[in-house]
């Protein structure tokens, strides 16, 4: 009887490998999404189109792709169309639909909304890594200020409290995110605050340059002396940005040039008159002087003492 019972459980496994190996094989469709807006700007209330490219990457059926989740911002009245819908894709193809909706005043306000989603097949999905997109809609027009400290700080997770010391004089310039266009300038006073006038609602860059004997410790490892920052139009006036800074040992300046020799070591130049003095040679140039006006009065003595005595020899 055991027996019997161990060879039907064998016989009911053996039955289901195939089964089993049949699903781990089984393929699933692979959907790729891409999106873009239908303009680079928008204004508070206007409706945009976002154009969706679907495509099956896969060699199998995609059965009912469709919107299965997603989030947004800055928007409202987002009609899904087709993608709510859904629609059958073959091993491939590709498909092109569109969504629709209107900017709010919050993308007004950040100057820019967004539309972010994901679709699958009911059959699956092979790759989830591309089957997400999004779409940033621009929005111009807000303005606002920004604000914030350059404090003193040993590590770039410093935290700043009202009564932390500021940096002074730490140049802070505002320019859009990739660089290119400066919006505005301003310097921290003896707090460390400075404020940045009537900056475009959005992402700005933040660049500081420290007086010496500081360094900025921005970004995300302290590693930067910039960092990415959001205007926000109508936001609170209080400041919003905390970089810290931390003292350095100032460079020393370069060696100066070596000092002219002496005035004892340099012979002293010769007035207009003199005419053309000695060169410096090292040698007493005064000893030899002296010894040739020796010489030169000997020989004068001698020649009246030899002349005396012809005349006397003559007489």
């Amino acid at each position: 009887m055991r027996a019997l019972a161990a060879a039907a459980l064998a016989g009911v496994l053996v039955a289901a490998l195939p089964a089993t190996a049949a699903l781990a094989a089984d393929p699933k469709p692979d959907i790729a999404v891409t999106s873009a807006a239908d303009k680079a700007n928008y204004a508070e209330g206007e409706t945009f189109t976002i154009t969706v490219t679907v495509k099956n990457k896969s060699s199998v059926d995609a059965k009912r792709v469709h919107y299965t989740g997603g989030d947004s911002e800055g928007v409202d009245d987002v009609v899904y169309g087709e993608l709510s819908t859904g629609f059958d894709l073959a091993a491939g193809a590709t498909k092109t639909v569109q969504l629709t909706g209107k900017t709010n005043h919050v993308a007004w306000q950040r100057g820019y909304g967004y539309v972010a989603f994901e679709l699958a097949a009911d059959n699956g999905e092979a790759n989830d890594a591309d089957n997400i997109t999004s779409v940033r809609l621009m929005v111009a027009g807000a303005f606002d200020d920004l604000g914030g400290y350059v404090f003193q700080g040993e590590s770039y997770d410093a935290g700043w409290t009202p009564q932390t010391p500021g940096v002074e004089g730490v140049k802070v310039v505002a320019t859009s995110a990739d660089g290119k266009t400066k919006y505005a300038e301003a310097t921290t006073d003896a707090r460390g605050l400075f404020r940045l006038a009537q900056l475009p609602a959005g992402e700005v860059l933040l660049t500081f340059t420290a007086p010496a004997g500081w360094k900025i410790l921005a970004g995300e490892n302290g590693e930067y002396d910039h960092t990415p920052a959001l205007v926000i139009a109508d936001d609170s006036d209080e400041p919003q940005i905390y970089v810290p800074a931390k003292k350095v040992p100032v460079s020393s300046p370069s060696a100066s040039p070596s000092a002219s020799p002496s005035a004892s070591s340099v012979a002293p130049s010769a007035s207009p008159s003199a005419g053309p003095g000695l060169p410096v040679t090292g040698d007493n140039t005064m000893l030899f002087a002296v010894a040739g006006a020796v010489a030169v009065a000997a020989g004068i003595a001698l020649a009246l003492v030899a002349r005396r005595r012809r005349v006397h020899l003559q007489a």
